[in-house]
């Protein structure tokens, strides 16, 4: 059986407006082939989730993994 899927996280509890992404992310899931309905679900959405900032340059880290090479 193949059933598509469509994964969010908790990005959008975190977000400025959360009910009007998790509607975006439903409607723009349903109609992902159509350009223009997509364009109309994500206008207005306001922010998304703010980063902690503690990985990477931020943190005056590089993104790799440390294999003791």
């Amino acid at each position: 059986m193949h059933v598509p899927l469509a994964r969010s996280g908790s990005g959008i509890f975190k977000s400025e407006n959360p009910e009007a992404l998790a509607r975006a992310v439903v409607l723009a899931t349903t109609h992902y082939q159509d350009p223009f309905k997509l364009a109309e679900v994500s206008e207005g959405l306001g922010e998304g989730m703010k980063g902690e900032n503690k990985l990477g340059a931020a943190a005056g880290k590089e993104m790799t993994a440390d294999r003791g090479y």
